[in-house]
């Protein structure tokens, strides 16, 4: 039953069972012995490679600019095509600020709260005024925001011209249904994601001309 391709350590195996197993059952040593790969010419030493799983990577600043995720080209984009925007921006303030019931006064227990949920709102959608500025040329601006960035807002107004606003030194006016709210712009200076988790200091009073 010895082969010259067996190694010695697979031959003495197979000289040790024929040696001390029953006659009868000397002529299935082999099969079996196949199915435990003993009598295989070689074993394989290629190990199966796993797939190599990509983690996923968050989009740095550089990156996200480079793709061009915060340009805007001008004449690309419709005052009428943002109105359901718009629409879409008042239900979900009415909901956020619960304004189905009274605006409490500012000397109220609920005023606090209030203002915190306000300043932490997302306010791509939202129409906005500038009412105040140290930069003149700015007041009167009103339009839609179609993006919110750590310092400026984005607005598109009704005869389709897109205007940056700084929101350092303005004050904005926000039209949610028929109620009118006015934010200090250096409240909301930061990306609308960390905006959400940071509290806000309510009592700061504006400090423009």
């Amino acid at each position: 039953m010895s082969s010259p391709e067996l190694d010695e350590a697979s031959q003495s195996v197979i000289d040790f069972l024929n040696a001390n197993v029953r006659k009868k059952d000397e002529n299935n040593i082999t099969n079996e012995l196949k199915k435990d790969f003993l009598l295989a010419k070689k074993k394989s030493k290629e190990k199966k490679r796993k797939p190599n799983k990509k983690k996923s990577r968050i989009l740095g600043r550089r990156e996200r600019k480079k793709l061009g995720f915060y340009t805007i080209q001008r004449n690309t984009m419709k005052y009428n095509e943002m109105t359901p925007l718009n629409k879409v921006w008042c239900e979900y303030m009415s909901q956020l600020l619960e304004l189905d019931q009274p605006v409490p006064d500012y000397n109220s227990k609920n005023w606090e709260q209030f203002s915190q949920t306000l300043h932490k709102a997302d306010f791509h959608g939202s129409y906005i005024q500038v009412v105040r500025s140290k930069c003149p040329s700015y007041v009167g601006k009103k339009g839609i925001c179609i993006m919110d960035t750590r310092n400026t807002f984005k607005i598109l107004s009704s005869d389709n011209i897109l205007t940056t606003i700084p929101k350092k030194d303005s004050i904005f006016e926000f039209c949610v249904n028929d109620i009118k709210i006015m934010i200090l712009g250096k409240h909301l200076c930061m990306k609308p994601a960390d905006r959400s988790a940071k509290r806000i200091k309510s009592y700061l009073e504006p400090d423009l001309p």
